[in-house]
C-alpha cells in the first residue's frame, strides 16, 4: 500500500525561510565560526626586536562580538536601522565587529626581562559586515516591522540601498586527491595527481600539491615528480620522500606498492625505477633537503644570504604546508604513497580517471565561506600594517620622550592601527560590483549580483542560483553538461540559453548545503576499528586485504572490518550522537572509506526504508497532518526512530532509491530509500509547470527562462518600494491546474499570470509563426493590463574640491546659465513634481541647481534631471529624506498604465510564446453556440513540431475542473489519465478531446473543422514594443565620429549593419549605399594634395591651402569621404603611416 507523502512536504516548506536556508545558515555560521576562526590564525601576534629596549610585544585580540545595525543622523543621534530604511536612505545594512585589544610588553633592563602589565583596550570597531536580512543578525527577528513584504524570505544583503545576493560558487573539493590526464596538450607530464589540501579546523587558502608522471610513450622511462607549494620546479618524488625521513629505497617503495606480491606491483617498481635513478645521488634526509634549497621560490628575496636560513625554510614552512590537512609526518609519507599508486594505476588503466565534474569531487561556496575569505584576505594585510605600525611607533614614536611604555598603544593610536573602514570598504566594493578578491587582476566576477525582484519566482530563483567558475570562451563542454551525480540535487531544467548553459545552475525544491561539522565524534566512534598507520609494518602489511578509511580526506589507517564501521556509523548518525548531515561513503572497487562532515555538500532528505518497508507509517502522517509532529521530529531520533534521512552525492552510490512509495510492492528489489516526491528533483521554477514530464525538455528550460519575465505581483509592499523599475498586473489570478510546490513557492499568493480561454486555430492568418490573436473585448475588460513604475534617484552633491554644493529648488530661467530645453513650469518651489501630476519626456522631473559665485548676470548653473526619452506617466509618489551621509536625497516614481499592444510578448506555462500579431474586435472573434469567444487564438503549427502535449492536458483538465469546482493538480510524475479528464467532460455535455464547434464572428457560418479550446494560464512577459519601438529622422551626433549615436535611450540612428550592405551590394543599389553609409551620416570635405596624395591643410573661407610635406600651395583636389575614414587617416599619420589618395587630376 502506498503512502501519500503530502504531510511530510508541507512540513519540510513550512518552517522559516527554508528556501534560502542555505544562505542564512552559511551566514550566521560566518558569524559563529568562521570569523572567530580567522581571527585566531592571526593572533596572538608577537613582535619580536633586537636592538632596543622593548624585547617583544604580544597583541591578542579577544571577546569578538558584533553589535546591532544603526543609522546615525545629521544631529548626531542613532537610530536602528531597518532593511526598509536602508532601501530608502540608499545606505548599508552592516553590523559593526567590536574586538577586545590586549597588548602586553616584555623590556629589557640590566639585562633582566621585564613583562609588563597587560594592557586591554575595550570594543574597538574592526570593521563593519553586511547582514543577509533574516539572518539570526538581522533585525526583522524582532517582530514588528510591517514595512516589509510578508512574503519576503531574507537571504539577501543591502548594499547602498541595493538588494544584492551572493550567488554560491561551485568549487573542486579540499582534500581529495584527484587523478585525471593533463589538461594541457603537448607538455611533458602525461597524467596527474592533484589534491587541493587544507586542514578541516582552518580557514585559509588550500596549498595545491600534484604528482605527475611525464610524457613518454615507453611506460617505464618515465620520472615521476611532485610539485610542492612555494617550490618553483618539480622535486623528484624519492627526493621528496627522503626530506620527509623516509631515507632508503625500500621503504619508499613499500609505501607505494600494495605488497600483495602481484603483477600490477611488479610493475609499478619497474615505473619507479628511474625514479630511484634520479635521486641516487641524494641518500639522506640533510641532503634532500639542501637539494630542495635551490628552488625555493624567491618571490620574497630573503633567502638569497645564508644557506641556514634556507634550510630552516624547508623545514618550517614547505614541508609544513606540503599537505598541511595531514598533521604527522608519518600521515604525510602513507598519503605521498597512496597518491603515487593511484597516479601509476590510473595511468596504466588500471583504475578509472577521476570525474571533475562529479558533485562527489566538487563543493559549494554559499555566502558564509566567500565572505569569509574575503575577511581572510583583509585580515592577512590589516596583520601586515599592524606589525608595520607598532615596529614604526617602537622605534620613533612619541612614547620615546617620556619613556612611557603605555603609549605604544593607547585609546587615541588604536584607531590608526586598526583601520576599522578598510574592511568594511573591501567587502562593500566587492558586494558593490561583484569583483570578489582584493588583487586586482585575478578576481572571481559576477559573485554578488543585484537581486532580480521583477516577480516572486525569479526572487526564489536568485536566491538559489549556483555557478560554476570555468573558462569564458566555452571550449570546455563537460563541465556544461547534466551529470549523473546532480540527480536530485541541480534542477535538470533550469539553466539559462546561450553561453551561459549549464555554467549557471539551481538546487532542486529540498536540496541544501551543509556548514562544516565538528569531526571529532566521528573519530571517536570508528577509532576501535582503525589500525593506525604508525602501527603497520610496511614490509609485510598487504594493503589489498584491508580497506583505507579517511575522515574529511584525512588519512587515518586501514580497517579490517568496513561493515562494522558503516553500520555503526549509521546507527549512531540515526541515534543522534552523529550529526545528520555527516556522509559515509564505501567505494568497495577502489577499496576505501570516506567519511564526510565538511562544508559545501549539497544535501537531500529521502525516506528511510527497511526491508522494502517505509519506516514513515500511517500514524506518523496522521501526526504530521494534526500538526502535532513537526519536521524536526522526522528526522531527529528525540520522538522514535527517524524516518528520514540525509543523503549526499556520496551515500547515493551506496543506496537504492525507489521513485514511488509504490515501487517498494516489487519484492525483487531490495531498496534501501524512497524519494518523498519525485518532482522534487525540480528546481523552483520547473516545479509550477504542470505536467512537465509530458513536454519536450528544451519547453520547460525556456519556461524556467520565461518565469522570471512574466509580469505579476513582485511583493506584496510594492506600493512602498523604490525599484528602479518594477511591473504590477493588474488583475492576476491563481492558476487553475496547480503543482504540489506552488503554495509553499507563494504563487497562489503573489500569481503572475491569467486563466485565459484559447483556441487553436487559423483564424485570419495574423498568428503565423509563433503569433498570437487578442481579443480587443477581453483587453478593454482589463485582461493583462498592467502598471509600470520607474524610479528616478537624485541626491545634493557637493563637491569637495569646490565646494561647490546641489540644491533642490525651482529655478528661474531667467537666472539660470545653460538652461535644459525642457518644461520647468510643472515644478513646485521644492523642485519637485506634486503626485498625480502627468509628465512626458519633455518634462523636468526634479529641479536641481548649483549655485554659481562672482557672476553678475547668472545666479545658478542647471543640473535638474528630466524624464528618458520616450517614457511618460503620472507621478505616484515622491519621497525626500537624508541619505547616509547627511545629504538630502529624492526618489520620484512615475507610473504608467500598459495595455497589451501588437508586438508584445506574450507565453503559455510550456515555453509556448509569442507576440501579439494583431488585436480583433471582439465581434470579429469566432464564438461558440453559447456565445463564448476565445480570448487569445494560437496557431496549430505551434504544437506539433515542439511536443507540448502538457499544455493540451492543461487545456482539458482546466476545462473540466471549470465544470466540476475543483483546481487541478499538475505536478510532475503523477499519474494523469486522459481518458478520466473525458469522461469528465462527456459527463457535462462537451466533446470528450476537448473541441468545440465555432462560428466565424466575420461571416457568421459554422467553422468547418472543430477548434480545441479551453482555459490555459498564460503570462506577460516584460518585452513590450513600446519599451523597444524606435526611429529618427534627424538626431543627436557622436562628437568624435560625427556619426549618429546609437540606441533608443539617446534617440540614436537604426543601424544599417553589415548584412544590410551586403543586401544593397547584391542588389547594385550602389548610390542608395553611399548614401546611408556617409551623406546621411559623417559626409566630410577634404583636400588632397596632387603631388603627394596627403590630406592638405586647408582653409576654404580664406582660401589658402597648404601641403606642409611638399610645399605645395595651389594643386589641390577635393574629395568627399566620410569623417570617420578621415579621423583614421590622421591616426595612422601619428603612427607614421602614411595613407595616401590617388585623385584624378
Amino acid at each position: 500500500m502506498s503512502i501519500s507523502t503530502d504531510n511530510i512536504i508541507d512540513s519540510y516548506f513550512d518552517r522559516k525561510n527554508v528556501l534560502v536556508k542555505h544562505q542564512i545558515e552559511s551566514y550566521d555560521n560566518l558569524i559563529d565560526n568562521i570569523i572567530p576562526n580567522i581571527f585566531s590564525q592571526f593572533f596572538p601576534m608577537e613582535l619580536e626586536f633586537s636592538d632596543n629596549t622593548i624585547k617583544k610585544i604580544s597583541l591578542k585580540i579577544t571577546n569578538i562580538n558584533v553589535g546591532q545595525p544603526f543609522s546615525t543622523e545629521n544631529n548626531g543621534c542613532s537610530k536602528l536601522m531597518t532593511p526598509n530604511i536602508a532601501r530608502q536612505k540608499n545606505t548599508s545594512y552592516v553590523l559593526p565587529l567590536y574586538v577586545n585589544f590586549e597588548s602586553e610588553i616584555t623590556i629589557c633592563e640590566n639585562d633582566v626581562l621585564i613583562t609588563l602589565e597587560k594592557k586591554q583596550i575595550n570594543n574597538i570597531t574592526f570593521g563593519k559586515i553586511p547582514i543577509v536580512v533574516n539572518s539570526k543578525y538581522c533585525v526583522l527577528k524582532n517582530k514588528g516591522f510591517s514595512e516589509e513584504c510578508k512574503y519576503d524570505l531574507g537571504g539577501y544583503s543591502i548594499i547602498n540601498g541595493n538588494e544584492k545576493v551572493i550567488i554560491s560558487q561551485e568549487r573542486i573539493a579540499n582534500n581529495i586527491a584527484l587523478c585525471f590526464p593533463n589538461p594541457k596538450s603537448q607538455h611533458k607530464y602525461s597524467y596527474l595527481c592533484e589534491i587541493r589540501s587544507l586542514h578541516e579546523n582552518v580557514y585559509s587558502i588550500p596549498k595545491i600539491v600534484s604528482v605527475k608522471i611525464t610524457n613518454k610513450s615507453n611506460i617505464y622511462e618515465n620520472y615521476i615528480r611532485v610539485s610542492v607549494p612555494h617550490m618553483k620546479q618539480e622535486i623528484p618524488i624519492f627526493i621528496l620522500l627522503r626530506a620527509l625521513g623516509c631515507i632508503s629505497d625500500k621503504e619508499i617503495i613499500y609505501h607505494i606498492i600494495d605488497n600483495d606480491k602481484s603483477e600490477i606491483d611488479r610493475t609499478i617498481m619497474k615505473i619507479l625505477k628511474l625514479s630511484i635513478l634520479e635521486a641516487s645521488e641524494i641518500h639522506t634526509e640533510s641532503e634532500a633537503i639542501e637539494y630542495m634549497t635551490k628552488y625555493i621560490n624567491n618571490n620574497n628575496n630573503n633567502f638569497v644570504q645564508s644557506i641556514d636560513r634556507k634550510i630552516k625554510y624547508v623545514k618550517d614552512v614547505i614541508l609544513k604546508d606540503y599537505l598541511i590537512h595531514i598533521k604527522s609526518t608519518q600521515d604525510k609519507i602513507f598519503y605521498t604513497g597512496f597518491m603515487i599508486n593511484k597516479l601509476i594505476k590510473c595511468y596504466l588503466g588500471i583504475l578509472p580517471d577521476d570525474d571533475r565534474d562529479a558533485f562527489t569531487n566538487k563543493r559549494v561556496d554559499a555566502c558564509g565561506p566567500l565572505l569569509g575569505s574575503l575577511i581572510y584576505q583583509c585580515l592577512n594585510k590589516t596583520s601586515k600594517d599592524i606589525k608595520n605600525y607598532i615596529t614604526k611607533e617602537v622605534n620613533n614614536g612619541l612614547w620615546n620622550i617620556n619613556k612611557n611604555y603605555n603609549d605604544i598603544i593607547n585609546e587615541i593610536n588604536i584607531h590608526k592601527i586598526i583601520k576599522s573602514s578598510y574592511i568594511e570598504n573591501i567587502l562593500k566594493g566587492a558586494m558593490a560590483t561583484g569583483n570578489w578578491g582584493i588583487k586586482m587582476n585575478q578576481n572571481k566576477q559576477g559573485v554578488s549580483q543585484v537581486l532580480n525582484r521583477l516577480t516572486y519566482m525569479s526572487t526564489i530563483s536568485h536566491l538559489r542560483r549556483i555557478q560554476t567558475p570555468t573558462d569564458s570562451s566555452g571550449k570546455l563542454i563537460a563541465p556544461r553538461k547534466l551529470h549523473t551525480s546532480q540527480w536530485g540535487y541541480i534542477c535538470p531544467t533550469e539553466t539559462p540559453e546561450g553561453q551561459a548553459v549549464g555554467v549557471v545552475k539551481n538546487l532542486s525544491m529540498t536540496c541544501e548545503i551543509t556548514i562544516k561539522i565538528n569531526s571529532e565524534p566521528i573519530r571517536r566512534i570508528i577509532d576501535g576499528y582503525i589500525i593506525r598507520l604508525k602501527d603497520i609494518d610496511i614490509y609485510t602489511f598487504n594493503k589489498n586485504d584491508f580497506v583505507k578509511v579517511f575522515v574529511n580526506g584525512d588519512y587515518l589507517g586501514f580497517t579490517s572490518q568496513p561493515d562494522k564501521i558503516m553500520n555503526d556509523f549509521k546507527t549512531k548518525r540515526s541515534e543522534g550522537i552523529i550529526h545528520y548531515h555527516t556522509s559515509g561513503f564505501w567505494n568497495i572497487p577502489e577499496n576505501f572509506i570516506q567519511i564526510w562532515s565538511d562544508e559545501g555538500r549539497l544535501i537531500r532528505p529521502l525516506l528511510k526504508v527497511n526491508d522494502n518497508k517505509l519506516k514513515f507509517t500511517e500514524d506518523l502522517n496522521k501526526l504530521l497532518k494534526a500538526k502535532k509532529y513537526k519536521y524536526i521530529d522526522l528526522i531527529s531520533s528525540i520522538r522514535g526512530e527517524p524516518c528520514i534521512e540525509y543523503i549526499d552525492p556520496y551515500e547515493t552510490n551506496n543506496i537504492m532509491i525507489a521513485t514511488y512509495t509504490k515501487d517498494l510492492m516489487d519484492k525483487k528489489k531490495k531498496y534501501t530509500h524512497c524519494e518523498i516526491h519525485p518532482s522534487l528533483i525540480l528546481g523552483a521554477l520547473a516545479s509550477c509547470i504542470p505536467f512537465p514530464h509530458h513536454n519536450q525538455s528544451p519547453r520547460n528550460t525556456y519556461q524556467s527562462a520565461m518565469g522570471k519575465q512574466a509580469v505579476g505581483i513582485p511583493t506584496s509592499n510594492f506600493n512602498n518600494r523604490f525599484d528602479t523599475f518594477s511591473h504590477v498586473l493588474s488583475y492576476p489570478q491563481r492558476p487553475l491546474i496547480e503543482t504540489k510546490m506552488m503554495k509553499h513557492l507563494r504563487v497562489n499568493d503573489l500569481p503572475n499570470g491569467i486563466n485565459v480561454i484559447v483556441a487553436i486555430a487559423c483564424y485570419t492568418g495574423y498568428n503565423q509563426e509563433d503569433s498570437v490573436l487578442l481579443n480587443r473585448g477581453a483587453i478593454e475588460r482589463g485582461l493583462f493590463s498592467s502598471t509600470f513604475y520607474r524610479t528616478y534617484k537624485e541626491e545634493e552633491k557637493k563637491n569637495q574640491l569646490s565646494g561647490e554644493e546641489e540644491k533642490f529648488m525651482k529655478p528661474d530661467k531667467g537666472k539660470l546659465l545653460f538652461p535644459k530645453p525642457c518644461n520647468y513650469s510643472k515644478l513646485e518651489e521644492n523642485g519637485f513634481i506634486k503626485k498625480d501630476t502627468y509628465v512626458s519626456d519633455n518634462d523636468i522631473l526634479v529641479g536641481k541647481i548649483i549655485p554659481i559665485k562672482n557672476n553678475k548676470e547668472y545666479d545658478y548653473k542647471d543640473n535638474s534631471v528630466c524624464i528618458r526619452r520616450n517614457e511618460s506617466g503620472h507621478i505616484d509618489c515622491n519621497y525626500v529624506s537624508n541619505n547616509g551621509d547627511g545629504y538630502k536625497i529624492c526618489k520620484t516614481r512615475i507610473r504608467s498604465h500598459r495595455f497589451p499592444e501588437i508586438g508584445d510578448k506574450f507565453s503559455s506555462r510550456h515555453g509556448q510564446k509569442g507576440t501579439v500579431g494583431m488585436i480583433l474586435e471582439p465581434e470579429d472573434m469566432p464564438f461558440t453556440k453559447d456565445g463564448i469567444t476565445p480570448d487569445i487564438i494560437i496557431n496549430p503549427h505551434a504544437v506539433p513540431s515542439r511536443m507540448t502535449i502538457a499544455q493540451l492536458i492543461e487545456c482539458i483538465l482546466g476545462k473540466a475542473c471549470l465544470e466540476t469546482g475543483n483546481i487541478g493538480n499538475g505536478t510532475a510524475f503523477d499519474k494523469i489519465s486522459v481518458d478520466n479528464i473525458s469522461k469528465i467532460l462527456t459527463k457535462y455535455g462537451h466533446d470528450k478531446n476537448g473541441d468545440c464547434v465555432l462560428y466565424n464572428g466575420i461571416t457568421g457560418d459554422q467553422i468547418k473543422t472543430q477548434i480545441f479550446m479551453g482555459p490555459t494560464y498564460y503570462q506577460r512577459l516584460k518585452h513590450m514594443s513600446g519599451d523597444k519601438i524606435h526611429s529618427r529622422s534627424t538626431g543627436p551626433v557622436v562628437s568624435m565620429t560625427r556619426q549618429p549615436a546609437e540606441g533608443r535611450s539617446s534617440h540614436g540612428g537604426l543601424r544599417f549593419g553589415e548584412m544590410e550592405r551586403d543586401c544593397m551590394i547584391a542588389h547594385g543599389a550602389a548610390s542608395f549605399l553611399q548614401e546611408r553609409m556617409m551623406k546621411v551620416s559623417d559626409n566630410y570635405n577634404v583636400f588632397i594634395c596632387n603631388k603627394c596624395g596627403l590630406t592638405a591643410v586647408f582653409n576654404s573661407k580664406t582660401n589658402i591651402y597648404e601641403c606642409k610635406i611638399c610645399e605645395n600651395y595651389k594643386d589641390f583636389k577635393r574629395i568627399n569621404i566620410p569623417y570617420s575614414c578621415k579621423l583614421m587617416f590622421q591616426e595612422l599619420e601619428c603612427m607614421s603611416i602614411a595613407p595616401r589618395l590617388l585623385t584624378n587630376k
